[in-house]
Order: structure tokens, then C-alpha cells, then sequence
């Protein structure tokens, strides 16, 4: 199969439970070059803190080491937690990062999924989405401003949370006037503002997210920048059926376990909403949130997914839960013998 498809790699680094931390980084660095030797298009990890679901929860040091292993693929976060960071220290870092990309970097962001995780930071719940949206403000205005009048420029910014007084901006981005960006979650403010965003769901109903999408979008894209439509889907592939189906199913459950840890024991349970739906596989099945299968069933789902989804980007997680090294290369190199993404 010869697929049009670009494909990007989502990996949330969760703790298998059984290996070194320091072996799982280097064991994920692994499957990072593999992508991008495969023509993968993007990168993309997640933040998460205090949970088993994430092991780089200093998600800026992680980036960095897959942008020194990689060389053609595009490195994002999926999604720096904004409410989380001095907006100053963040700018310089992404400034960083994009420099060391060579101008591969995008930026996903968000306020976070997890309530006990803003509890641990002190974010006050009712301030998050407010936080998030200064936060981004800051950050783009500065970005904005030294891309138009170069380095040394002074920089100031009275905000609710956070401000500034003639600080100079002695680094910007590669990428001007800044990097593109990444809003999942919320498909109306992504549209609004023209960025790339994840639509969830079944590819039945990803058509008519796209043109709701495509209704309400900004024509000119954020910075420029032509947003791309992605969705996400936890993969396995095995040279059988059952032996991806019962691949996925144990590490489905190990995914829900670290998703949901904090939000036992903060009894904040249950979650108002999780992607693993609370370890339910015949439902993360029936969504395609999840695919398992052989090479041939996977190449027939893509090819169906080309043909009626109206996306041409899929964003796909081949290591989630305890999913081991061995089996997330299997899924890497079966894939690449059934859909070209170079």
C-alpha cells in the first residue's frame, strides 16, 4: 500500500513499570529516530506531572534530546501546560529549542486535563483556562515584538497573572514571527485562531468535525503558518490479529491506570473525562481510539481512513502503557511495510 497519509508519533514516555527510567529514555529516543528514518512528519509529547502516564515530565528536556537524535521531523509538545511556567523562562526556552531544531519546532498548548495535577502546582482550578490564555498572550506578543524590531528590543506586558517592565529580548525563535502552534481539545478556538489541532473520534464522524472546522477558521493562520488537521490513535500491530488485540488490551489498562492514579487517590473520581475511558477497550475500540490488528487489517484501515475521514494526517502512539520496546518497534516496522509515510 502507498498511502497519501502523513503520520506523526505521539509518545506520552509513561513508566512501564519494570525498566529503568534512564534505559526507558534511551528506548524511546530509539523509537523517536525510527520515525523519523521512516518519514514520520512530526514528534509530539505530552506534560503530565506526578503520574506514572508521564516519566519527562520536564517536557523541554525531553524535547531537546529527541531534536539531537532526529533530523528531518518536525518536534512539538502536545501540549506544554501552560498554566505551569513563568511565561518569561518559557519563551526563552522555546526560543532555544527552536534554534537547536533549526526551525523545526511547533508548540502545542494547553491548560491540562487533570485537575489534581493543578492541585499539586497550586492553580487554582477556576483560573486555568484564563491563566492558559495570558500565558500564550505573553509569550506571542514578545515573539511578535522581536520579530519586528530585532534583538535588544524591550519588552512589556501588564497582565491579570503575570507582567512585564522594559525586559530586554536578547533571543527570538528561527521561526517567525514565532513557530506554529497546536490547540487540541477545543476545536472552535483552534479554528478561530488557525492553528493545528487533534479531532478525536471515529473517522465517521471526523469529516463533519473538519468542516465545522473549516467553517469557523481563520483564513490567514496563526504566524502564518498553514494549520494541519490531525487525529490520534493508540496503535498496535502484530503479525497477528490476537496477538495485537491482546497486546493492546493489556496496555490499555496500564494506560488507564497511570492516567487515572491522581485522580483516586485526590478522590476526584470519576474523571469528567478521560482518554481511556476508565479502561473501557470495547469502547476505545468502537471510537478507534485504539487499532490493533495485523499488517493487512491495519493497510485496510488506513486506506479506508484516507478514503472517508477527509484528513490527510494521522497522529499515531505505538507505545502507551507497558507496551514494551520490542513490541513498539514491531508496530514501527510493520507499519512502514504496509503504508509509506516517507
Amino acid at each position: 500500500m502507498t498511502s497519501n497519509l502523513q503520520f506523526g508519533l505521539f509518545d506520552q514516555l509513561e513508566n512501564d513499570g519494570s525498566t529503568p527510567i534512564g534505559t526507558q529514555y534511551q528506548e524511546h529516543l530509539e523509537l523517536a529516530r525510527m520515525a523519523d528514518q521512516a518519514g514520520f512528519s512530526h514528534w509530539f509529547k505530552s506534560e503530565h506531572h506526578h503520574v506514572p502516564l508521564d516519566i519527562a515530565p520536564s517536557i523541554n528536556v525531553f524535547l531537546s534530546a529527541v531534536i539531537q537524535e532526529t533530523s528531518k521531523m518536525r518536534i512539538s509538545s502536545l501540549v506544554h501546560l501552560l498554566p505551569f511556567y513563568e511565561p518569561m523562562r518559557l519563551y526563552e526556552e522555546l526560543c532555544m529549542l527552536d534554534h537547536l531544531s533549526d526551525g523545526r519546532l511547533d508548540i502545542g498548548f494547553g491548560k491540562g486535563i487533570s485537575p489534581p495535577e493543578q492541585i499539586l502546582w497550586g492553580v487554582p482550578r477556576d483560573e486555568a483556562a484564563a491563566r492558559t490564555e495570558e500565558a500564550l498572550d505573553y509569550i506571542l506578543s514578545a515573539m511578535t515584538l522581536v520579530a519586528k524590531e530585532g534583538l535588544g528590543c524591550l519588552f512589556n506586558y501588564d497582565g491579570t497573572y503575570w507582567s512585564a517592565t522594559e525586559q530586554p529580548l536578547e533571543i527570538s525563535p528561527v521561526q517567525q514571527p514565532h513557530p506554529p502552534l497546536w490547540r487540541p481539545g477545543t476545536l472552535a478556538t483552534a479554528a478561530q485562531m488557525g492553528v493545528s489541532t487533534i479531532i478525536p473520534g471515529p473517522m465517521s464522524s471526523i469529516s463533519e468535525n473538519v468542516e465545522a472546522y473549516r467553517e469557523q477558521q481563520n483564513p490567514d493562520g496563526a504566524g502564518g503558518h498553514t494549520p494541519i488537521l490531525s487525529t490520534l490513535r493508540r496503535i498496535v500491530v502484530a503479525p497477528t490479529e490476537a496477538e495485537a488485540v491482546a497486546i493492546a488490551e493489556r496496555a490499555w489498562a496500564t494506560f488507564d491506570a497511570n492516567l487515572t492514579k491522581l485522580f483516586r487517590e485526590y478522590d476526584l473520581w470519576p474523571p469528567t473525562m478521560v482518554p481511556s475511558f476508565l479502561g473501557d477497550t470495547e469502547k476505545a475500540f468502537a471510537t478507534e481510539s485504539l487499532v490493533a490488528g495485523s499488517p493487512a487489517q491495519v493497510a485496510e484501515y488506513f486506506e479506508r481512513f484516507e478514503e472517508e475521514s477527509g484528513l490527510t494526517h494521522v497522529t499515531l502512539c505505538p507505545a502507551f502503557g507497558n507496551i514494551t520496546t520490542d513490541e513498539a518497534r514491531t508496530t514501527l516496522d510493520l507499519l512502514g511495510d504496509v503504508v509509506i509515510v516517507a
